[in-house]
């Protein structure tokens, strides 16, 4: 064999897709919404959607920017009928250079949109831009009609003619319709971007220097890397420092774009207040570097130091390894109902503007925890499920039967039902407590599965213990806030009154809560291969038993899960 080899995937974004490349490779996948993303405008791309032609998506309808009788598709395109195609586009550029043309319509296989009807058929203020360039985005790479329309600068009014009658309406303004292939972005042998790009392109349109896109935008799109707000370093937690004076800058959010590196005050609801506070432009292009890397919400202005899995012993069978794996499961799904009840027992928001704020924070924080170890109950059941499948155990079905007891910070102690008080949330944060209780029953089955067991196994044990730690810190802050609530003698003010209720007044509840085991039940026992009609039956009947507990607790009955 004498052929050259030949990459396909020269700037890893191939045409095709390339086995071992994440699909974030391709240009199709890159970050981006209607505005600028991360690595590029994608508005600049589809610019040159139409072969010869370059738009702008800023004006209603979109308006004609310019034209390119060199455009490269009009060589390179050798799709059937493509060079006639490029003729026509290429007559019709000169008529196309005076005056101000409007893209007002675009046709694909036997569909046709009207963008003027379009226009006029939306509120001007529910109006959107962006609203064009998704259309053109949509469409695929396949032939394309367009209609370009000229703008009249004006309109001659209706004068009576000479009999009297008013005289005829002007003339419809100049149409132009053209066909051709939508452009292809990529290059069909190498993956590199079309040649009709030129150099800056893409990014043109992008905030410049970058640091001021970091500083300015608004839309939200910064994920990781912007984080906004970010919880004290580590070294102001420590005994003796300022978290020793105050207790609650462990959970203190900070603006993290601050222009005072040492400040502690905690950033506002108001925008404006932060930004009077932020590094201004010239700043920013100077002392970025100074920001701090955020590391599990919290800043690192050191050397970050990853936590350190606790050593323990393996199982010495994989039997025992599983029995370890249903007793957790059972763990994880009575800490969650211990969870949901203290849920059910808050007050909804509906107490006075002050503290509406803490309540629909607190309840909202929680649910997340509750929601969170369902999740552990599914991936504990996912491990003995593989272990079942890679005929390392008998198959054993789902454990889906909550535990007896629960951990503490002084040992087992029998399970219950309990409203959120000060001192059940202290309980709470105890299971949750690093290396302590929950997360450290993990730490033998993690020594376990690091002895030559798929790493997706092992992945899944490590992101329970991780998400442990998670739990603790939202627990230290549900408690950061409720502690800042008038303290009685009486019930909590947070807390409405309720009681675990009999089988009897809670059956809607509990006939919904035994549907949803059952229906994972089914699910679980497929593994990874899982019935999405139980999924989703499961997913209807946790929202009906979520509105029967609401509805029993304005009454004063909470659900007697166990």
């Amino acid at each position: 064999m004498n052929d050259k080899i030949f990459p396909r995937n020269l700037t890893a974004r191939a045409a095709i897709k390339i086995a071992g490349n994440p699909v974030t490779t391709r240009l199709e996948s890159g970050v981006a919404n209607c505005f600028p993303g991360l690595e590029f405008d994608h508005r600049n791309l589809d610019r040159r959607f139409f072969p010869g032609l370059i738009f702008n998506y800023g004006t209603i309808p979109p308006v004609l920017a310019g034209v390119d009788p060199g455009d490269p598709a009009f060589r390179d395109d050798s799709r059937p009928g493509a060079a006639d195609l490029s003729r026509a586009v290429v007559d019709a550029l000169d008529g196309l250079r005076s005056g101000e043309w409007r893209l007002t319509s675009i046709g694909q296989g036997s569909r046709t949109l009207d963008l003027q009807a379009i226009a006029a058929a939306i509120p001007p203020d529910e109006l959107d831009g962006a609203l064009f360039w998704r259309l053109v985005r949509s469409l695929i790479d396949d032939k394309v009609t367009i209609v370009l329309t000229q703008a009249t600068t004006g309109q001659i009014p209706s004068t009576p003619g000479p009999s009297g009658s008013p005289q005829s309406p002007p003339p419809p303004p100049p149409t132009v319709t053209l066909t051709h292939f939508r452009r292809r972005y990529l290059d069909p042998n190498s993956g590199v971007i079309s040649d009709a790009y030129l150099p800056g392109e893409l990014t043109q349109s992008m905030c410049s220097p970058w640091m001021h896109d970091f500083r300015d935008c608004a839309c939200d799109y910064w994920a990781s890397n912007h984080p906004d707000i970010a919880l004290a370093a580590d070294e102001m937690l420590t005994t003796g420092g300022l978290a020793n004076e105050n207790a609650g800058l462990a959970t203190q959010p900070l603006d993290w774009l601050r222009a005072d590196r040492q400040s502690k005050v905690a950033a506002s609801s108001s925008g404006g207040a932060n930004d009077a506070l932020r590094l201004r432009h010239y700043q920013i292009n100077l002392e970025w570097r100074d920001l701090a890397f955020v590391l599990d919400g919290r800043e690192n202005s050191g050397v970050y130091t990853p936590g350190i899995e606790v050593s323990a012993e393996p199982f010495a069978t994989v039997e025992e390894l599983a029995d370890e794996l249903v007793m957790l499961c059972g763990l994880e799904q009575v800490v969650m109902l211990e969870y949901l009840y203290a849920y059910y027992s808050l007050r909804p928001s509906d107490v006075d503007s002050q503290r509406n704020s803490d309540l629909i924070f607190v309840r909202h924080e929680l649910l997340g925890i509750a929601v969170s170890e369902m999740r552990h109950l599914r991936w504990a059941n996912q491990l003995l499920w593989t272990l079942a499948q890679r005929g390392l155990i008998p198959h054993r079905g789902p454990a889906l039967e909550p535990g007896l007891k629960v951990p503490g910070s002084n040992g087992e102690k029998d399970r219950a039902l309990r409203p959120l008080t000060m001192d059940v949330l202290n309980d709470f944060i105890a299971v949750e407590r690093p290396s302590g209780t929950l997360d450290g029953a993990y730490s033998r089955v993690v020594a376990t599965l690091r002895t030559g067991f798929p790493e997706s196994m092992l992945q899944l044990a490590r992101q329970i213990v991780a998400d442990g730690v998670d739990h603790y810190n939202r627990f230290r802050e549900i408690a950061v806030v409720l502690r800042g609530w008038p303290s009685t003698s009486s019930q909590p003010q947070w807390l409405r009154t309720v009681t675990p209720g009999t089988p009897a007044q809670a059956a809607q509840a509990l006939e919904l809560y035994r549907n949803v085991i059952n229906a994972l039940r089914t699910a679980y026992d497929r593994g990874d291969m899982e019935d999405a009609g139980a999924i989703l039956q499961a997913r209807q009947n946790m929202m009906a038993l979520d509105a029967e507990a609401e509805k029993l607790a304005s009454n004063q009955i909470g659900i007697p899960f166990f």
